[in-house]
C-alpha cells in the first residue's frame, strides 16, 4: 500500500529533522514545536494518501448533450 510507504519515508524524514535539531543545538522546546508541527503533516500526507488509495481509477465520461450545445462542433470557413 502506498499510504504505508509514505508514513515510513516521511517517518524517516521526521528522524533527520530530530537529528539535525540535536546537532545544531536547537533548545528541546523549539524542537518540541517543530517536531509536533512535522508529526502533523505526515498525518495529513499519510490521511491523504490512503484516501487517494481507495478512489477507483476515473474514466472518462462520453460528452453530454449539454457540453455539446456549450461547445458547439468548430464551422470550416472557405477563404
Amino acid at each position: 500500500m502506498v499510504a504505508e510507504s509514505t508514513a515510513v519515508v516521511l517517518t524517516e524524514r521526521i528522524d533527520a529533522l530530530a537529528a539535525a535539531l540535536r546537532a545544531a543545538g536547537v533548545s528541546p522546546e523549539q524542537s518540541s514545536g517543530l517536531l509536533s508541527a512535522a508529526a502533523a503533516a505526515t498525518m495529513h500526507a499519510v490521511t491523504l494518501q490512503a484516501l487517494i488509495d481507495k478512489q477507483p481509477p476515473t474514466v472518462a465520461a462520453e460528452p453530454s448533450a449539454a457540453a455539446a450545445e456549450r461547445h458547439p462542433a468548430p464551422v470550416a470557413l472557405a477563404a
